[in-house]
């Protein structure tokens, strides 16, 4: 009973919510004893396809970090530690499916030339495209990243403290949105969508005049943008042919 007890503890550490314990001794045990083994020994960063290791000024120039991303039979593990604590305890965990994960990056998201995290996952079902990125931005003042900020199909220019979004739905209906990256967060600067399945005219919305302008021609900057052969695809019902 004690035992069920410890691996119950282990499986929510770890993020997992929908587990037999057979699963769980087989693979949370195993996970936490590999992460507790890396903390202390693991000396060189490790880049494979079911584990990632690295240690250093990942995020932070003054501060050093160890990033451990472990992908099991369940899920994928992706843990922060810093040295701030002694590497006690995780400053940043988070688990996805391991059907849904598709990468991790660390790179500088909002611009402000301070390392972040983002964790690309796509749903296991639906219809339309759906690469999802959970985005996490480092603070160098705290050694904490904030809440996680979900943008659906992303395109990302940190040198210009901007982030542009396709929305999720079906081709030719979908809409794309321009943000500004204010510290933490996405303020929404303009979106752009179809009048109508016709596809006659772009529509460009402008949120901080509160303004609709009708273009004739698609802006060569959504060319650049991913989803954008999805934006312009071409359907019709059934009815319409």
């Amino acid at each position: 009973m004690k035992m069920n007890k410890i691996l119950l503890t282990i499986s929510i550490f770890l993020g997992l919510t929908d587990f037999s314990l057979s699963q769980v001794e087989q693979d949370s045990l195993k996970t936490a004893k590999m992460i507790s083994d890396l903390i202390q020994n693991q000396k060189e960063n490790v880049e494979k396809d079911s584990l990632t290791f690295l240690s250093g000024h990942l995020f932070s120039k003054s501060v050093n970090h160890k990033y451990i991303r472990i992908s099991t039979r369940l899920e994928t593990y992706i843990h922060v530690y810093s040295e701030e604590d002694k590497y006690l305890e995780p400053i940043f965990t988070e688990s996805v499916h391991w059907i849904n994960f598709v990468k991790d990056s660390i790179f500088d998201i909002n611009g402000d030339r301070v390392i972040d995290l983002a964790i690309h996952w796509y749903p296991s079902s639906g219809c339309c495209l759906a690469d999802i990125y959970d985005c996490y931005i480092y603070d160098e003042q705290t050694d904490k990243f904030s809440k996680k900020v979900e943008i659906p199909n992303p395109t990302f220019y940190p040198d210009q403290f901007q982030t542009y979004s396709m929305t999720y739905g079906q081709p030719g209906e979908t809409e794309f949105f321009e943000f500004k990256w204010v510290n933490n967060s996405l303020e929404t600067l303009k979106s752009y969508e179809w009048n109508d399945r016709n596809q006659s005219h772009i529509i460009l919305t402008d949120f901080e005049s509160a303004t609709k302008t009708d273009l004739t021609e698609i802006p060569k900057k959504l060319e650049a943008l991913y989803g954008y052969y999805w934006f312009v695809m071409k359907i019709k019902n059934e009815e319409e042919k």
